[in-house]
């Protein structure tokens, strides 16, 4: 079984704003659906610590958003 990530974990990953490879840190934020008003409150991202832009939603938060009817 894979580890779960908690907020405040680091990592690094390919941040498409900075088009480079950078240090990450995962977080709690409120994340809003592309094409659509929904806001999903409390929802655990990886996030660039240069930008501070949303990187990418481990695998333990898709759940989530599939039962806020986000993810399909």
């Amino acid at each position: 079984m894979k580890a779960l990530f908690q907020a405040g974990d680091v990592s690094s990953s390919s941040c498409r704003a900075c088009r480079k490879i950078v240090r990450t840190r995962y977080e709690v934020r409120t994340v809003h659906m592309p094409g659509t008003r929904l806001r999903v409150p409390n929802v655990l991202v990886d996030v660039c610590m240069e930008c501070d832009g949303m990187v990418s939603i481990p695998r333990q938060s898709i759940p989530q958003l599939r039962e806020c009817g986000a993810w399909k």
